[in-house]
């Protein structure tokens, strides 16, 4: 059983693939397995995956006959995988090749972390990455983890299908986090990630309409995890002073009125 799994669903990215596979290659941690999840490509994905699974046994392919979701072949990985330490890579993006290693040697030294991730940088744009340092303020606003962070095995939650328009990584790590309970982030300070930017990647045509769905939706679904660290306004004493006020005023207010309609009579 291998310490690190890696899960990589595939999808029409077969130019792409043998870059990602060959930086998963290049780590200096060896005690790792990959999961690729052929999600019904029609380009030559998967007899890249083959190859590739002919050339190393740490590499297995699970080849789905129709595309299923990337969500679903995330959760499918996970299910044929057996690490003690998960980690998610598209099959377009780069991890760098001490990424693992210092994953681990933090997940192994520190047995309260939750989740691991380094530094990132963004690369097919010329648009610089300014990827906000985490905090639970920050991610409960705005995705501050991307996709490629590594996790224990035992604070996973299935990625949630419903979540079509793009965003399913914010919701899933809304999930690790509330699942932990006390959960505890480390960012390495090297260089880790490279995340591959696109002009059809999803989350590029989302609108703000559907942001704005995709908002409440991950609020009322994780009302735990934002409880925890945002008051019930309901429950608070400026809440509580102002509601006493207005039901003064609201009383005033009749009374006021009844004054009023009193005194139109006694004139009439």
């Amino acid at each position: 059983m291998a310490q690190v799994s890696v899960i990589i669903p595939s999808y029409n990215l077969g130019k792409y693939l043998p870059k990602t596979l060959d930086s998963l290659l290049a780590q200096t941690f060896k005690d790792w397995e990959c999961i690729i999840v052929e999600n019904g490509s029609r380009d030559d994905s998967p007899l890249i995956a083959q190859a590739y699974s002919a050339r190393d046994s740490r590499i297995r392919v699970l080849l789905q006959q129709q595309n299923v979701g990337v969500a679903q072949a995330r959760n499918r990985g996970v299910e044929a995988s057996s690490g003690q330490y998960l980690l998610f890579l598209d099959a377009d993006d780069l991890i760098c090749k001490g990424y693992m290693a210092a994953a681990v040697q933090a997940l192994d030294t520190d047995p309260e972390l939750t989740v691991v991730y380094g530094r990132a940088e963004r690369f097919g744009t010329t648009r610089k990455w300014d990827l906000p340092a985490f905090s639970m303020s920050t991610m409960l606003a705005s995705n501050c983890l991307y996709i490629s962070c590594f996790f224990r095995r035992k604070h996973f939650v299935p990625f949630d299908p419903a979540f079509t328009a793009g965003y399913e990584d914010w919701d899933f790590w809304l999930g690790v986090l509330e699942k932990a309970i006390s959960p505890k982030v480390l960012c390495l300070p090297e260089l880790s990630f490279r995340y591959r930017t696109r002009r059809d990647s999803r989350n590029t045509g989302v609108t703000d309409e559907a942001l704005k769905d995709i908002r409440y939706r991950l609020w009322d679904k994780h009302k735990v995890l934002y409880g925890r660290y945002f008051c019930n306004p309901l429950e608070t004493v400026e809440y509580r002073r102002m509601e006493r006020s207005f039901r003064k005023a609201s009383r005033w207010s009749l009374a006021w009125k009844l004054r009023l309609l009193f005194r139109k009579w006694f004139a009439a």
